[in-house]
């Protein structure tokens, strides 16, 4: 008996770290892949055929040298555009800075770049921040290489698309707290959405989905949650970065009558390095005209 008890407490003592070390070899493994996920959103506002790709949450992620993995994945997506809904940088990292930048002048080849800040940047971006003289020439050379940044503004895209990128104020992003939405700031600093054109909000807290949907978006596309941190098939994120238990909008496509946002998982991540059941991605949206 003794010698069972003996036995038993040796395969204890090598089964928990050798099961350790295969956590932590899978979720390496992990952090160095993303997918790519496609989704085809038809609108009878929309007249003209077009793709966009979507990056957000990047957070100075790289894969492979310069990135290459990814800005080949773009490519084979043969987007019209590429839309950037927040978090490419770490604030207080600055080599995420030249990794976000350096990415972004490479995409610009490739299509139209449109940048909406996240909780990061509009944090990084505050006069008082340690942080704020970095951000402020990464947003100069950003400006200079052709990235269009879309902070509670508007452009066109075509004559069937409006683009509105909405920088939120940062006690939207408390954690542990559901702060309610900001309709006063909303009213104050962004402008109507445009009822003629096929409207996308590029809008980094997809918390206030059904809000966006609301003010009149169309289709939102958002990140922030990074799917959570841990997600379980079949019943989705546990618990989102914020502390919120079983956020509402944690990641894939949700409909709100005729209109859609779509929540990507993020590409990179900070703070929290998991990703359990819940592989980075680069997210592809077809834009389609309605067919008769």
């Amino acid at each position: 008996m003794k010698r069972n008890e003996e036995n038993a407490m040796k395969k204890l003592w090598y089964g928990v770290p050798a099961a350790l070390a295969g956590f932590c070899l899978w979720q390496f493994q992990e952090l160095c892949r993303f997918g790519v996920s496609e989704y085809v959103i038809t609108h009878e506002k929309i007249k003209t055929p077009r793709t966009a790709v979507v990056i957000a949450d990047l957070h100075g992620f790289r894969y492979g040298k310069d990135n290459r993995r990814l800005i080949a994945a773009v490519q084979s997506a043969k987007p019209d555009m590429i839309l950037i809904p927040g978090d490419m940088i770490v604030g207080k990292q600055y080599t995420t800075y030249r990794t976000a930048e350096a990415l972004m002048r490479r995409l610009r080849g490739i299509a139209p770049v449109y940048y909406s800040y996240g909780n990061h940047e509009s944090r990084s971006r505050q006069r008082d921040s340690r942080s704020y003289d970095c951000f402020m020439e990464y947003e100069k050379r950003l400006r200079e290489d052709g990235i269009t940044l879309l902070n509670n503004e508007s452009v066109s895209v075509g004559e069937d698309i409006c683009l509105t990128g909405l920088e939120l104020p940062l006690n939207c992003y408390r954690k542990g707290v559901v702060t309610p939405y900001p309709h006063t700031f909303v009213s104050r600093h962004v402008p109507k959405a445009d009822r003629e054109r096929y409207q996308i909000l590029l809008a980094h807290n997809p918390a206030y989905a059904k809000e966006y949907a609301g003010w009149g978006a169309n289709l939102s596309l958002c990140g922030h949650f990074h799917g959570g941190l841990i997600r379980i098939p079949g019943v989705g994120s546990l618990i989102s970065p914020q502390f919120q238990w079983r956020p509402d909008y944690d990641a894939g496509e949700f409909a709100f009558g005729k209109d859609r946002a779509i929540v990507s998982r993020g590409m990179g991540t900070h703070t929290f390095h998991i990703r359990i059941f819940n592989r980075a991605e680069l997210v592809v949206v077809r834009l389609r005209p309605v067919t008769v």
